[in-house]
């Protein structure tokens, strides 16, 4: 799940008002979406019972409904056996990660791929390109990039909430052990992406991925060329959800997902 890898809790930290707390060996997460404060469910070893109680009583301290965000299948089975039929919950589709075996991204084997293995191949035919990792020595260029591409697409809260977001990734890229990949053509940047390693040690999540509209198969070719930097390293590639938007979400299915992460909205009435 890409939602609590560390480096995307700090970087969405300001745009959803995340605060944490350490108490029993368990951390706690409370975060705001659209004006309402959500949990996430507790994470730490113990007593996870004794975890929920904590966040009953700061929800009841505060006078607001209590409700949790991102709720793995597993964690649910807990929520309902400590709730009990005061629990209701749905799907939250919108948020479900895609996750891909890193070599099938890499190579694009396959009859199912095989027009985006085209679109790459056009590309490449097509252009002068480079493709290099983001560092020092391009990385004010690639913020840059990012600007200019907030620029020319049509702004709304979300896409706002997002440019905060990859200026604090860059601002903090090193520190936070990103990793990324741009694409240029002649010397110019036209794609960039950027993730960080997972916690289970073999899932690369990419958080970010960006493309000049002028170059519609830049976005293929900086996704092949980046899962081939992956490849070695991690078996799997987390390209995290769609938002709902509908263009987003055919493109990521695609690419034929061998998973999709299910998350869970949950409330207590």
């Amino acid at each position: 799940m890409c939602d609590f890898t560390f480096g995307n809790l700090f970087c969405w930290s300001g745009a959803e008002h995340t605060e944490i707390a350490l108490k029993d060996d368990f951390l706690f997460l409370r975060a705001t979406f659209n004006g309402v404060t959500s949990y996430a469910f507790p994470w730490g070893e113990g007593d996870v019972y004794n975890a929920l109680t904590e966040i009953v009583e700061d929800s009841a301290s505060r006078g607001a409904d209590l409700s949790f965000f991102c709720v793995a299948s597993e964690q649910l089975v807990y929520l309902e056996k400590f709730f009990g039929q005061n629990l209701i919950y749905k799907e939250q589709r919108d948020y479900f990660d895609y996750v891909y075996f890193s070599d099938k991204l890499a190579t694009l084997s396959g009859r199912r791929l095989h027009s985006k293995k085209n679109h790459v191949n056009s590309f490449m035919k097509r252009y002068n390109y480079t493709f290099s990792v983001i560092d020092e020595s391009n990385l004010q260029a690639c913020l840059h990039f990012s600007h200019k591409w907030f620029m020319d697409n049509q702004s709304t809260q979300r896409l706002e909430a997002e440019r905060q977001v990859i200026d604090t990734a860059f601002r903090h890229y090193k520190a936070l052990g990103f990793l990324g990949g741009v694409l240029k053509v002649d010397g110019r940047i036209v794609a960039y992406c950027l993730g960080e390693r997972m916690y289970d040690g073999e899932t690369f999540c990419v958080h970010f991925e960006k493309a000049d509209k002028d170059f519609p198969t830049a976005y293929a070719a900086v996704n092949k060329l980046f899962a081939e930097l992956l490849v070695n390293e991690y078996k799997y590639i987390n390209r995290e959800d769609d938002s709902g938007v509908e263009g987003l979400r055919k493109a990521k299915t695609s690419y034929q997902p061998e998973a999709l992460v299910k998350k869970y909205y949950a409330k207590i009435i």
